[in-house]
Order: structure tokens, then sequence, then C-alpha cells
């Protein structure tokens, strides 16, 4: 199985005047499914992005497998709560095609990238989106096209935002069991941000929910 592991030393982590991590030390396995409670408004989202260096940090130091944010995303995946929707008009396939190292825009330098790509949207429940524009998609289709991006290169560490929106009851099941899928077969572990309840007790992985509150991890 692959480690993960989240540090977090003396984080002030601020936006504006919101004020979402106060002298935060945290340290904390992230084997299986970590799970990221809190209210609308905590900064679960700011959270997420501070920890793919896409925030920065006013105090403090946060690590993951013991490199900071911008070296440690080399081997995660992210999956925002809002995806991008630029160049709506490509199909799906093109989109998850451009993840790939070796790609730009769709245009593979290796065959096998078109197979690659196809293989992970086959995994997420997305392969016949493969044809269709990115613009055309439903919330839940798009969440399923996504996931298969964020998978593009076989990441240690998933990060998910708020993951399970806009899914029905069936894909969110779907959902839960291609995490445990993907813990199983490849070692992948997951952070994600979640509102509503979640049927997890017979997920074959370890499971950990943490909430944030006041600027303060509570585990």
């Amino acid at each position: 199985m692959k480690e993960a592991h989240l540090s977090c030393r003396d984080v002030n982590l601020q936006v504006g005047r919101h004020s979402i991590l106060h002298h935060a030390t945290l340290d904390l396995p992230l084997e299986g499914l970590t799970i990221l409670r809190g209210h609308n408004g905590a900064g679960k989202t700011c959270f997420l992005r501070a920890l793919m260096g896409l925030l920065p940090l006013q105090n403090g130091q946060l690590l993951i497998n013991g490199r900071p944010p911008v070296k440690a995303r080399q081997h995660c995946g992210y999956m925002p709560q809002k995806a991008d929707d630029t160049a709506p008009m490509l199909p799906v396939i093109s989109h998850v095609m451009a993840c790939l190292k070796g790609t730009h825009w769709g245009i593979p330098l290796l065959n096998r990238t078109r197979h690659k790509a196809k293989t992970l949207l086959e995994e997420t429940g997305a392969l016949p989106l493969a044809g269709k524009p990115l613009g055309v998609l439903s919330g839940g289709e798009r969440q399923r096209v996504a996931l298969a991006q964020a998978l593009a290169n076989t990441p240690d560490l998933l990060i998910l935002d708020e993951p399970f929106a806009a899914l029905d009851p069936k894909s969110h099941e779907a959902l839960l069991q291609l995490f445990a899928r993907l813990h199983q077969r490849n070692g992948t572990n997951l952070f994600i941000t979640a509102h509503g309840p979640l049927k997890t007790q017979n997920l074959p992985l370890p499971i950990r929910e943490i909430t944030l509150k006041e600027g303060t991890l509570y585990v």
C-alpha cells in the first residue's frame, strides 16, 4: 500500500479577513479514506487548495509525506469542487488525454494515450461519455469525468473537494465502491470533503473523519 501522511505545524491560513486555520498543529496518517467535515464557510475548500499549494500560508509548515505542497502535488490527484470547463466543445476523451503526461490538449505523443484515457473513463463509469462535448454533461457526469482526470497520472493521494455533490444515490454508492477498489488495487489513499452522511460502514478500507471548526482541526 502507498503511504500518505499529513503534517501541520503551527499553520495560519487566512483568505481575506477569514481565518481558516489558526496556529493549527496536526500529525495524521492518511491511510484509506479520510473525510474532512465542517459547516459551510468553515474553509474546507481553502484548506484543500492550500494542500495543493494553490493558497499560501501566512505562517507555519504544511507537509504531505514530508514534502511541501508544491512538491507533494506531483504525486497527488486533485478534483476541485467546481471543475474547469475550458474548451467545453472538446470531447470528454480529449480532456482526459490532456491530463496524461506526454500530451498537450489531447494530441498524443504515444499511441497508448487514448487507450489509457478510455481505461480511466471506464474505471469511473464515464466511458459512454467519451465522445460527448464536455459542456453538455450533467453535474454528476462531469464529476465522473473530473475524477478520471484526477486519476490520470496514478497518484498516491487523491484530494477531492465534495466529490458526492450532484450525485444521485446510485452514483453515490458506486463512487464509494470505486474508492475501495482504488485503495485495494492501487494502494491509492483519498482525502475528501463531504457534507451529508456517507454509507461507509461496510467499505473494505480504513476510514477516518476529521473536522475543521473555528480555525482548528479536530481528529
